[in-house]
């Protein structure tokens, strides 16, 4: 599991956050309904200040450090997070019903999960867990990523099947530099190209049947141009459908009742070697 992150909080806020006649500028604690006195101001990286508490961040997290170890100093704590996802962070760190993720869009969702993993914000780690692991296809790319670089297998795992219909630069948009995680992915798609080309790609048609030379039937030329215009055109197309769970296996079945019985073998075994490769391919997590 990855080293998670201590930072040094400060014994008060700062000096000129407490004055009589400087009351409205002190930093608010971010829940609405919060009674507790700020005795800590948190910087985001966009320059906001965020009032927050030394207790809660101790009974919260585990990556601040505990009450006997705050230091003296009365600067803001400077973090890298952004003001939104602190104030998300912090609405977890308080004795209350905590805040839906659902409506997050995928940026503010992920900037949360990982400052949760970053400060071992459990509560938040939780309810981010739940929500990205069961609605892989919401955020499949940034899922993937995220499963991956927390080790959270069946994340990376249920994410993944969803980006195979991606190009190269849609996974490296959110990379971050981790080209372990892309090297893995374009391993794992590959896996899915050998299918998609399978899927695209006819049985040999030779056979005897009656014959003294191997010939193409003529059942088997009727069986393809009613099959193949039904087929993906191109091997991103089948790639696609794969990813969205819509290539539909019964197109292999719709015109095989054929009077040649090496024809309807050839249709069956078309069928069956995409269906077996499809369910053969190693699950993405074993790529890394």
């Amino acid at each position: 599991m990855l080293a998670r992150h201590k930072v040094d909080v400060p014994a008060s806020i700062p000096a000129s956050t407490q004055g009589e006649g400087d009351v409205q500028r002190q930093p608010l604690c971010p829940s609405p309904e919060c009674q507790l006195s700020v005795d800590v101001v948190l910087l985001s990286s966009c320059g906001a200040l965020i009032g927050a508490h030394r207790k809660n961040l101790d009974d919260f997290g585990d990556g601040f450090p505990s009450d006997d170890s705050i230091t003296d100093s009365t600067d803001p704590v400077k973090l890298t997070e952004d003001e939104k996802t602190l104030k998300l962070l912090l609405l977890f760190m308080h004795k209350q019903i905590y805040p839906k993720v659902s409506s997050l869009s995928g940026d503010q969702l992920f900037g949360l999960a990982e400052a949760a993993e970053k400060y071992m914000v459990f509560s938040a780690i939780s309810a981010c867990n739940v929500f990205i692991e069961t609605n892989p296809k919401a955020f499949p790319v940034q899922s993937m990523f995220y499963g991956a670089k927390f080790e959270y297998p069946d994340i990376a795992d249920a994410a993944a099947p969803f980006t195979i219909g991606k190009t190269l630069a849609n996974i490296r948009a959110y990379a971050n530099n981790n080209d372990t995680v892309v090297y893995a992915w374009l391993q794992y798609r590959e896996a899915y190209i050998q299918v998609a080309e399978r899927a695209l790609t006819p049985t040999s048609t030779l056979h005897v049947a009656g014959r003294e030379v191997p010939h193409v039937c003529k059942a088997w030329k009727k069986y393809l141009a009613a099959t193949i215009p039904k087929l993906p055109r191109t091997t991103m197309n089948a790639l696609s459908l794969f990813a969205k769970g819509e290539f539909d296996l019964s197109v292999y079945e719709e015109h095989s009742d054929l009077e040649c019985p090496p024809c309807r073998m050839l249709a069956k075994s078309w069928r069956s070697d995409v269906r077996d490769m499809l369910e053969e391919v190693p699950s993405f997590h074993t790529f890394l």
